[in-house]
């Protein structure tokens, strides 16, 4: 296995390793994210559903600190930027493309670290978390300490649709929690008292327009 190493979007294209139509090539020139990481021959990139979902999310709760967990490119912060959020914690083991997508920035800090770690990180308005689908199900097995260090929503990214039945068992009886379907992902959306209505409604926005 090659190094994790981050790539420049220009070149992912220019090589068509990337089509300049695919929608992570989109949301990441639109977001003005110019690196990507490459695994091998694979490239991790921001995808619409948690970006589609994660804009609704910011417009309507309007956070002032955000934790971005597994962060992968920095798609995420940044745009948590772009909606104002003044407080932003990015973490993840391989940040290489990130500081280069954040530089300049303010209110932004980077941390190189283990995401699965969050529970020495304090507390924030917003949790995003996209983890790895290798670790979503240990992940998820976290979800009462996660509820510890978010005020407002949390959203987890926990795979495509045919994957939650299996995981569906990981979230029964549990409170304060939908699961979101967006562009074949299927997202759990968690919340404190007093912002079930506005998942309801970005639920309702997501899935029926």
């Amino acid at each position: 296995m090659l190094k994790p190493r981050p790539v420049r979007l220009s070149w992912l294209i220019r090589t068509g390793r990337l089509s300049e139509f695919s929608p992570t090539a989109l949301i990441s020139e639109k977001l003005g994210i110019d690196w990507l990481m490459m695994f091998d021959e694979y490239v991790y990139g921001p995808g619409p559903g948690i970006v589609e979902l994660l804009d609704l999310i910011l417009r309507y709760v309007k956070p002032k600190s955000f934790l971005d967990l597994f962060g992968g490119s920095g798609a995420l912060s940044k745009l948590a930027s772009l909606r104002g959020v003044k407080r932003i914690t990015y973490i993840d083991l391989y940040p290489d493309a990130a500081t280069l997508n954040l530089r300049g920035i303010s209110g932004v800090e980077i941390i190189k670290g283990d995401a699965m770690d969050f529970s020495r990180l304090g507390m924030y308005d917003v949790v995003v978390a996209d983890p790895p689908r290798e670790l979503i199900d240990d992940f998820l097995e976290k979800v009462d300490d996660l509820r510890k260090i978010f005020k407002k929503t949390c959203l987890i990214w926990i795979g495509d649709i045919e994957e939650l039945e299996e995981r569906s068992s990981l979230l029964e009886g549990r409170k304060m929690v939908k699961v979101i379907r967006a562009w074949g992902d299927c997202f759990a959306t968690l919340w404190k008292p007093g912002f079930g209505d506005i998942v309801k409604h970005i639920k309702d926005l997501i899935e029926y327009g």
